[in-house]
């Protein structure tokens, strides 16, 4: 891989300094990549796919072992990764039926018309930053899927998927909230 990276280099001495680059933080990057993705073959996968891309706009890189660049190379293989993540685990997500949709957000009225709706609010408010905007947006904005994915930019499938999980997460809380407050 190194030696493909090097042919899209013109200049002599960056190729040398790509080298540095390479050797100094190959293991570094591979160790960010597999604490995201625990696979040795998708992490490598990454490195290289970073690499390729630094290859390709080398010139825009300072110093080799600045903490500019380390953190300009952290960010790259971790947002790489995560895009890679998304991609290895779309092929394996189940389509949501919207009519699982329905019963669900049903689920969740009905137990919120029991324990509240101010603590429903504050179960949602709870949630982790994936969830609690777009369980917002979608169980006290009342907006939909598309229109949550336009505000927040966002793909739709994404929304979605967050929806489902989240409301799975939020109907634990709210059942066990209503469990305490019946026994």
């Amino acid at each position: 891989m190194l030696g493909i990276c090097l042919t899209l280099i013109d200049d002599p001495s960056d190729r040398e300094r790509f080298v540095q680059l390479h050797n100094t933080y190959e293991e570094y990057m591979f160790n960010i990549a597999m604490s995201i993705l625990n696979s040795e073959a998708l992490a490598d996968e990454t490195v290289q796919d970073c690499f390729l891309k630094i290859a390709e706009e080398f010139e825009r890189v300072g110093d080799v072992k600045s903490k500019e660049t380390k953190a300009m190379l952290s960010i790259m293989v971790k947002n790489k990764a995560f895009d890679n993540l998304d991609k290895e685990h779309y092929d394996r997500t189940e389509y949501i039926q919207e009519d699982d949709d329905f019963v669900s957000d049903q689920l969740i009225s009905d137990i919120s018309s029991q324990v509240g709706y101010n603590q429903l609010v504050q179960e949602i408010k709870k949630l982790d930053d994936t969830y609690r905007d777009i369980l917002s947006l979608r169980f006290i904005y009342e907006h939909t899927a598309k229109e949550i994915s336009e505000i927040l930019c966002i793909p739709l499938r994404t929304v979605e998927t967050r929806i489902f999980r989240g409301r799975r997460i939020l109907i634990e809380k709210l059942e066990g909230i209503l469990n305490e407050c019946c026994n």
